[in-house]
């Protein structure tokens, strides 16, 4: 199984336990829809929405931009639980590196998923070249300040976390980027572990050798009780002018 089947197959597992598990999700789709209703589109733009899960960012833009909308997911699961709650717009299973379609769109939008792809410029490109004039590309995803109390951890003990190293703001695609850094607050570090799986966000970096149970019990005691972890997610639009 490669990493993007494994991918896949996580989520597709956690699609009953996405929803109540979402926070960050949550709260950054509420953000980017924000940010996304205020540019400027066509009275009925042609909407692409990728990486959709459940629907978090559906449900919340869906209502207010009226168009001809197609809803995708890697995970047929998700997928299902998207279309379940918002019936109305397109679903199709679909990988948004490399999307199979013969559509322009005035609006491609995704929240919080394409921290998963393998090359996220080249996939940016791409979708950029989906776009009609005057489209706009809308993405968030995670930064290299999130989840620093996780890796502070295990570095304190001379240990590599499992958590995948997400790129400076400075090294993403050229975009105007806006920036929202919140953190959530966790019982403890076996919590934060367990929302991470609940949400199938826990398929570890490329080549990580998992850690034992005393190894991880460490971490957790380093973290302590209760514990906060940051979430710095970068929020960016690109333009085809």
């Amino acid at each position: 199984m490669n990493r993007k089947q494994q991918v896949r197959a996580a989520f597709s597992a956690a699609t009953r336990s996405y929803e109540a598990a979402a926070r960050a999700q949550a709260i950054s789709a509420g953000f980017l829809a924000d940010l996304v209703a205020a540019l400027p589109r066509p009275t009925a733009p042609k909407v692409l929405e990728f990486g959709c899960g459940t629907g978090l960012l559906t449900r919340r833009l869906h209502p207010r931009l009226d168009g001809d909308w197609l809803v995708s997911d890697l995970s047929p699961e998700m997928l299902k639980a998207a279309e379940s709650a918002l019936p109305g717009p397109r679903y199709r299973v679909m990988d948004a590196e490399n999307p199979d379609l013969d559509e322009r769109f005035d609006l491609i939008v995704s929240n919080l998923a394409a921290q998963w792809f393998a090359d996220l410029p080249a996939a940016a490109t791409k979708l950029v070249g989906m776009l009609n004039p005057g489209g706009h590309l809308v993405f968030s995803t995670l930064a290299s300040g999130s989840f620093r109390q996780w890796r502070d951890a295990h570095h304190s003990l001379g240990l590599e976390s499992g958590v995948p190293d997400f790129p400076d703001v400075e090294a993403l695609p050229q975009a105007r980027i806006v920036e929202q850094i919140f953190d959530l607050e966790y019982a403890d570090g076996r919590a934060f572990a367990a929302e991470l799986k609940h949400i199938g966000a826990g398929t570890p970096a490329p080549g990580h050798v998992p850690l034992g149970v005393g190894q991880m019990r460490r971490v957790f005691q380093a973290l302590g009780s209760p514990c906060a972890m940051t979430y710095h997610v970068a929020h960016l639009i690109i333009s085809k002018e």
